[in-house]
């Protein structure tokens, strides 16, 4: 045992991730350390050679030496490579492989009395850059075994495992943050973590009060005994996250050292960066499934519950559901005549009126996007009570609205939709909703309507009217406008995207949002899409030929969803760019997440062919859909535009930030461009500027010209 060995003995500590911790004690004279079962010293590692080193113990003298025996991988001490033989001092380090070695001297008092002061360093950057240094091999281990951990308690159950065979503890916990009010219930002593919380100091207690039973009667009764316990707080910029817990057995050989503090100090990092990971999925998930805007689950989410709902009435025959479906009376005329700012407000005024006046459980409100809105009643008893619940909300949403100390009145049209019809998919009640919205519409605004079959009839019929003047109106009255995109680094125009426009004779200019859909339903996306390239590209080549001294400007153009499978979609885009003579890899062509999920394989092998033809294949607002990491290993991708919900908090959320300064180092390890986009604000720039950000584009650099404007900012020479 260790409490009988000499004050001139010397005590080898060594750990791996696999092995955990070892003791040994030197022998006075040469002590040899390798791979080899004849050695003195086994170390169980690959990397070590079978006579790595030996140790020499001079009794007389008190000292020990080290010398490499021209091993493969060479010999560290305290993070160094040596050459020579080295005298050994007290906790020095040494590696060999993925092996510590930490040699102890005996005569370190505070190592072996009974009565050992507790030991307390407080956690400073420094330190735990000074612990990593001594521990980043081993870390480095642990970092791999965690890569494919798929949540943060399985990370932090291998991490606690890890730690209790590297210092030897009998036990080990993380206690994050949410758990401290219940560090009784684990038999920490609430003061000792109440005052390293505080003071931010890693501590090694060597005496500590632990329960123990009486065998007679079966009480608990507070005994003081030498139970060794180990405490360290895990920081995130200077806030303390969690605690790492170690306790020992109540044996005197078992008390923890200096170096186990410094190793748990170093796997801090670890823990915390396992707690940021999880904190930004976390955040990355929720955004994939809620507005940015108003915080209400999106599309994706109220199909997912609304489908749920199906299945449950499928299998309960009492259980039935109804959707309310409605959109914002007038709101264009909100956005043109106040501003997308005041328009913003208003939406997010609606979604906390709906959030206070609808039952608090049993129900989804969603924001689609736009001013459409959709509400799931579950147990709806009968669609009177829909209908009834609709009636309430519109009137509470007709209730003026004061917004930048202005009344704004603003009514609704609901759409009703009762499961009592039989629906086999989520898609088709949203759609009967949304016809029932439509008919209230055409009625009277700001009414209610159930769906009836009759309805869809009508729809139908309006349908292909509307087509067939869509089909007249694509060369009359579509216009592209260009948004610029500005070079981080210089200033100047890098490219544009091309933004479709619809020159209406009654409503006036109108954005992709406000007739996309329709044209989509409308079976004209392909022939609106492959017009809008064509005259994109020609743009881009006419540009060129009038400045030719500017560098070579890149063409963005967004492909929808529906076309991405196109049997004709590859050769379509090749003839488009022969006929305008613009350089494959001056055409980028953007496709949002959720137009590529990670599963699909017919968009992976579109994408693939245009890729090798020299086209460029953008992201547009990366981390709103889909986010998976694999999602970026699968698909063909070179660019990368970070979603304007991201750039708009920029000094606002450190959470934003944060996420997209992962983002771009993601970007930068696939070796992707990235562009922001949503840009607004002069205070943006430079965040994105420090992040090396390639790009950016938004309101403050331009927003989309027509030709002739963006020709003039071309032929001006602007620079920001």
């Amino acid at each position: 045992m260790i409490e009988n060995i000499n004050k001139e003995t010397w005590l080898l500590i060594i750990r791996s991730t696999d092995d955990g911790l070892h003791k040994h004690i030197l022998e006075p004279g040469q002590n040899n350390l390798g791979r080899n079962l004849d050695n003195d010293i086994i170390l169980h590692d690959k990397a070590a050679s079978g006579y790595h080193a030996e140790i020499n113990y001079d009794e007389a003298n008190g000292t020990v030496t080290i010398r490499d025996n021209e091993s493969t991988n060479g010999l560290f001490v305290n993070g160094k490579l040596i050459y020579q033989t080295q005298t050994l001092h007290h906790e020095d380090q040494i590696r060999v492989g993925l092996c510590l070695i930490t040699i102890v001297h005996s005569e370190s008092k505070t190592r072996y009395n009974r009565n050992t002061q507790n030991i307390r360093t407080r956690v400073t950057s420094e330190l735990i850059v000074e612990s990593l240094d001594h521990y980043g091999v081993l870390l480095y281990d642990i970092g791999q075994r965690l890569v494919n951990m798929p949540d943060l308690n399985t990370a932090l159950a291998e991490i606690t495992e890890l730690i209790k065979r590297m210092i030897g503890a009998e036990e080990c916990q993380v206690i994050t943050a949410d758990q401290f009010d219940k560090l009784n219930e684990k038999e920490i002593p609430i003061s000792f973590a109440q005052k390293i919380i505080e003071n931010k100091t890693a501590t090694i207690f060597s005496n500590t009060l632990r329960e123990s039973r009486d065998s007679d009667d079966q009480k608990t009764v507070p005994v003081s005994t030498m139970v060794p316990m180990l405490l360290v707080p895990v920081m995130i910029d200077e806030n303390v996250v969690a605690l790492i817990f170690a306790r020992k057995s109540v044996e005197f050989s078992t008390l923890f050292y200096n170096s186990d503090l410094h190793l748990v100090l170093a796997v801090s990092n670890q823990v915390a960066m396992s707690i940021l990971r999880n904190r930004v999925e976390s955040e990355l998930i929720h955004r994939s499934y809620h507005d940015s805007l108003t915080g209400l689950p999106n599309r994706d989410l109220f199909l997912n519950r609304l489908s749920q709902s199906i299945t449950r009435s499928k299998k309960e025959k009492d259980f039935d559901f109804a959707v309310l479906f409605f959109d914002i009376d007038n709101f264009k005329i909100v956005n043109d005549s106040l501003g997308h700012s005041t328009g913003d407000k208003l939406l997010v005024a609606i979604a906390e009126r709906l959030n206070h006046n609808v039952r608090d459980i049993d129900t989804v409100i969603a924001r689609f996007g736009g001013d459409e809105f959709a509400i799931l009643l579950d147990d709806v008893k009968e669609s009177l009570f829909a209908v009834a619940t609709a009636n309430r909300l519109r009137e509470i949403l007709s209730r003026p609205y004061n917004i930048n100390e202005k009344q704004i009145f603003s009514g609704v049209s609901i759409g009703v939709a009762t499961s009592t019809i039989g629906y086999d998919h989520p898609e088709d009640i949203l759609q009967d909703a949304d016809i029932a919205m439509y008919q209230a519409k055409e009625l009277r605004k700001a009414r209610v309507e159930i769906y009836n079959k009759s309805m869809r009839d009508r729809a139908l019929e309006r349908m292909h009217m509307v087509t067939a003047l869509k089909q007249g109106a694509l060369q009359k009255e579509f216009r592209l406008h260009y948004q610029p995109v500005i070079s981080l680094q210089t200033g100047r125009v890098a490219g544009f995207e091309a933004l479709l426009r619809w020159y209406t004779p009654n409503r006036g200019i109108l954005n992709p949002a406000d007739f996309i859909d329709m044209i989509d339903t409308a079976g004209l996306i392909y022939s609106t899409d492959h017009w809008a390239l064509q005259n994109a590209c020609r743009q881009a080549t006419e540009w060129q030929n009038k400045f030719p001294s500017n560098p070579p400007l890149f063409i963005a153009a967004n492909l929808s969803a529906r076309n991405i499978k196109h049997p004709n979609l590859v050769d379509n885009i090749n003839q488009v760019l022969q006929e305008t003579k613009l350089e494959p890899d001056r055409l980028w062509l953007e496709i949002t997440e959720k137009v590529s999920a990670p599963d699909d394989e017919g968009a992976i092998e579109v994408l693939k062919k245009l890729r090798s033809t020299g086209v460029r294949i953008s992201i547009d607002d990366f981390d709103t859909g889909y986010s998976a990491l694999n999602y970026l290993a699968r698909f063909p991708v070179d660019v990368l535009k970070i979603d304007k919900s991201f750039v708009q908090m920029i000094g606002q959320e450190d959470d934003s930030q944060k996420i997209i300064e992962m983002i771009k180092a993601l970007a930068n390890h696939l070796g992707l461009t990235v562009i922001a986009e949503g840009v607004e604000t002069a205070e943006q720039i430079p965040f994105l500027q420090s992040i090396n950000c390639e790009y950016a584009q938004g309101f403050f650099y331009a927003r989309p010209l027509d030709a002739q404007a963006a020709t003039t900012l071309l032929a001006n020479r602007h620079s920001w």
